[in-house]
């Protein structure tokens, strides 16, 4: 018999991936194809954020003031930045540099101007993002695989899709309940909300 700690072990380890803000299940076939099976989102649409998000990556990488401690998360070309940069002029460029790359459908950018990197956020960081996959993982009143998370200096980032309101606040209400979480920022849109098919119409015409 398979010990119950490390049954919950493994079931972290594997929904990580799907609540980090990286899909790295999507970039590789038959995996994918599980993956998303359970999502609201399609494989293609996944394939499309995977590919958003390594091409932002790469450009920020590149743009002087923005080639560290810049977080990006996509869901559906909805692109979400975040961290920390040295003035209002690379904030914007950031937008700018998003907005850029092919399927983007919307930018969220939460990224604060601060003279002040908080390089040792980054431990505490990391354990609170596990600390939520697990809370998430554990609700089942909750579909966890379709939301992502990120938490950048404290604070908590929610991207996916909703089953409905009820258990988008159970999300949030977990994300809250972390300890030393700064705030908590609520990007999740439900599964019947337009903007969905919004995306959809962009990523049709390209």
């Amino acid at each position: 018999m398979i010990p119950r700690w490390l049954t919950s072990t493994m079931l972290i380890a594997l929904a990580a991936p799907a609540l980090s803000g990286c899909i790295a299940a999507a970039a590789v076939g038959t995996v994918a194809g599980v993956q998303t099976a359970r999502q609201e989102r399609t494989v293609g649409a996944a394939l499309d954020d995977r590919a958003i998000k390594t091409t932002l990556d790469a450009k920020l990488r590149q743009t002087p003031g923005l080639r560290f401690g810049i977080a990006t998360t996509v869901v559906e070309g909805r692109v979400l930045l975040a961290g920390r940069v040295n003035n209002p002029e690379e904030r914007l460029e950031a937008t700018r540099v998003a907005w850029t790359i092919q399927g983007v459908a919307k930018v969220d950018n939460d990224i604060e101007v601060t003279d002040s990197w908080g390089w040792l956020d980054r431990p505490q960081d990391f354990i609170m993002r596990q600390a939520l996959v697990a809370k998430l993982v554990g609700d089942g009143s909750i579909k966890s695989v379709n939301y992502t998370t990120d938490v950048v200096h404290g604070v908590v980032y929610l991207m996916g899709v909703g089953q409905d309101q009820e258990e988008v606040d159970r999300v949030v209400a977990h994300a809250n309940s972390l300890n030393n979480v700064r705030r908590v920022e609520n990007y999740v849109v439900l599964k019947d909300d337009p903007m969905r098919d919004r995306f959809d119409m962009t990523s049709q015409n390209e």
